[in-house]
């Protein structure tokens, strides 16, 4: 079984992770799972907050209808220092369906099938479906002293906007089996997006295998081993409407993560890391890239103390590039990288002081962009003349805190840090070059260099009855490029920063496990670049749901209840306040 959510836009199901057990109350059950973790040092500051696959309709909302102690089958991060011994799986329900719609039409559809099998070996069937159908807000450029992009009409009635969607879907197998000293887990399954603008329509197919076998990590002693290898199969047709011809792409990712080493004690451990990612492109564009890393690391958890000393060895390579557009992933590293974690707990398992260096570099995938912005084209590489593709560059992260709980109720994170990018995907706006086909500013994303002050605290709350969390951040960005740089005839880019401020906040309340009450509101503030300004905006939710006696729950949510231009990605904005009902069944 998968852990589903209902988050600020509609219900979501998650279908990663490692597998892992706990007791649970046979009904359906919405609780409230903070999701702070004392291990978690640094925290990427500058995530683009867009629609994408995974985290469009789960931006805002985060609470557990269906808290199955099963979370599927892939998750990796061997460098964990309080690896824990899992539990033997689960036993619990076998079967969950979620369906709704709404208004405007926002289809949802989740289903996780579990057989009850003999023996270690466990499986689940999934399957989930979110889009958004209907009209898009009007925004253009508006003069008033500056330029911005924000909205110019309701989005009702002729030249007011432009109707479209947002389709994805996953499906898929996932299973498990474990034995004395060691586990093996597997995942295949179906990726598919659906796009529509007024200039482009997209189909997106994918296959993804992924497997993972590792070591058991209930001794004190033994020799760890954890390797998960990852493949994506994917196909493009976008299609232009002012084009005579589709530009198709297909493509193939691999990637390899692995951690070995001597576990001395529970205290010590001494590990190598190695990874290997391969992307191939063509059709549209010919491009082979890829990037092997090697990560030695000591780590030491005594006392109060806790320590991880490592350096992270990593090059990047690009095998040709051919073809009319610009070449792909040639940014390259800096080949050497600090990995330093330290921490001091002040009160023993309620108050840590921590510190961290980092750094790293991360190859430009097609699919990660999809991901990021589903409206992109391999098209829009003409208007800028920059590549498609390229990879990430972080030269230096560091960063300090303080984390911990009150009472074992409260937690709290509050860090603060630097980084510096020598190429970083950033939102982009392009003033339309005579051969683009479009009547204003066009969104893409583009790479340049960047360093950053932040600063953010999360905070959670969670007891029987009532629970709230949320983040604040700030962050002091300079973008190295030039503000506006001129990128063909008659055509200019400028690149967005991220918001000064940003995060939300959330609550819930439940009433007798019945019935149960929920807000939450996502907030940015403005966001500007040389050419134009994005208006921040508050994202308000509602959400009540209501359980029956039996295995039924009916819940309604109620989104951006302020009516406001939400721009998550520049220029697409859904059309405003949009309500969300459906039924739960559970057996």
């Amino acid at each position: 079984m998968h852990r589903i959510r209902i988050n600020a836009i509609v219900p979501l199901l998650l279908v990663a992770g490692t597998a892992a057990a706990q007791d649970m109350d046979p009904t359906v059950e919405v609780s409230r799972i903070y999701q702070g973790k004392m291990i978690e040092v640094s925290k990427p500051m500058i995530e683009m907050q867009i629609p994408d696959s995974v985290t469009h309709f789960d931006l805002d909302f985060d609470y557990s209808v269906f808290d199955s102690p099963y979370k599927g089958t892939y998750e990796f991060n061997p460098y964990v220092q309080s690896m824990k011994p899992q539990p033997d799986a689960w036993t619990g329900r076998r079967l969950f369906v979620r369906a709704g719609a709404g208004y405007p039409l926002h289809p949802v559809f989740d289903l996780v099938w579990s057989p009850a099998l003999k023996g270690k070996f466990r499986m689940s069937a999934y399957a989930t479906h979110r889009s958004y159908i209907g009209r898009y807000r009007y925004i253009s450029p508006v003069s008033d002293g500056s330029v911005c992009l924000d909205a110019t009409g309701s989005g009702n009635g002729p030249g007011s906007g432009w109707k479209g969607y947002d389709l994805m879907t996953k499906a898929g197998i996932d299973g498990r089996v474990d034995w004395n000293g060691g586990g093996f887990s597997f995942d295949v399954g179906y990726y598919g997006l659906a796009t529509r603008d007024t200039l482009v329509t997209r189909e997106y197919n994918a296959l993804d295998a992924r497997v993972r076998i590792h070591s058991d990590e209930s001794r004190d002693r033994y020799f760890l081993y954890d390797v998960a290898l990852a493949y994506r199969y994917g196909s493009d047709n976008p299609d232009y409407r002012s084009a005579p011809v589709r530009t198709d792409l297909y493509g193939h990712e691999f990637s390899m993560n692995s951690a070995f080493g001597p576990v001395f004690s529970r205290e010590q451990r001494l590990t190598i890391g190695l990874g290997a990612d391969v992307v191939s492109y063509g059709s549209a564009f010919i491009a082979r890239s890829g990037k092997v890393s090697v990560t030695p690391k000591y780590s030491l958890d005594k006392g109060r103390w806790s320590l991880g000393l490592g350096v992270r060895f990593s090059a990047m390579f690009n095998a040709g590039n051919t073809g009319t557009f610009p070449a792909q992933n040639t940014k390259r590293g800096q080949y050497v990288y600090p990995d330093i974690t330290a921490g001091y707990e002040l009160i023993r398992g309620y108050m840590e002081l921590y510190a961290e260096a980092g750094g790293g570099d991360s190859l430009g995938r097609y699919s990660g962009m999809l991901e990021r912005f589903h409206f992109i084209t391999p098209q829009y590489t003409a208007g800028y003349g920059g590549p498609l593709l390229e990879n990430t560059v972080e030269r230096v992260r560091v960063s300090a805190g303080l984390r911990g709980n009150i009472a074992s109720r409260f937690s709290y994170d509050l860090s603060a840090g630097y980084r510096n990018f020598a190429s970083v995907p950033l939102y982009a706006v392009v003033s339309p070059a005579e051969q683009l086909p479009a009547t204003g500013f066009f969104t893409t994303l583009a790479y340049a260099g960047m360093q950053m002050f932040y600063a953010s605290l999360d905070y959670g709350w969670k007891s029987a009855d009532f629970s709230f969390d949320g983040n604040f951040t700030y962050c002091a960005p300079d973008i190295f490029k030039g503000s506006v740089s001129p990128v063909g005839e008659g055509a200019f880019m400028s690149f967005f920063a991220p918001a000064e401020f940003s995060g939300y906040a959330r609550a819930m309340y439940n009433w007798h496990r019945r019935i149960y009450v929920g807000a939450d509101c996502d907030f940015s503030s403005a966001r500007r670049s040389g050419l134009c300004r994005i208006a921040g905006y508050a994202d308000l939710g509602l959400y009540v749901e209501v359980r029956t006696a039996g295995v039924l729950s009916f819940w309604l949510r109620g989104g951006n209840m302020l009516n406001m231009t939400v721009q998550r990605a520049p220029m697409y904005a859904e059309s405003g306040i949009n309500f969300t009902m459906g039924i739960c069944l559970n057996l």
